[in-house]
């Protein structure tokens, strides 16, 4: 469930650090993504810290900038930690 929910942020921010700008609709969807990810993880007793840098980026994609890449990338990078974490938590 967390990682279907943290897939389009990943994909959104992706195509930003190659500067493919993406679609205000994408962007807002995969805010809400977030959103409700953070959510999921915060009623489980995680933190949600790790999705940080993606916020970071998603929100710079809603005001017209495209992140930096190195920003990109540490976004990417965390939304993959957080994914492989769930998929070990529901394997379990």
């Amino acid at each position: 469930m967390l990682n279907d929910l943290l897939e389009l942020p990943q994909r959104v921010i992706a195509f930003a650090r190659i500067g493919l700008r993406p679609s205000p609709a994408d962007i807002e969807a995969a805010i809400r993504c977030l959103d409700q990810a953070q959510n999921s993880m915060r009623s489980a007793g995680q933190s949600a810290v790790a999705l940080h840098p993606a916020r970071a980026a998603l929100v710079s994609l809603r005001w017209g900038h495209l992140p930096h890449r190195d920003v990109c990338i540490s976004a990417v990078s965390s939304l993959g930690a957080v994914m492989a974490l769930g998929e070990s938590v529901e394997e379990t």
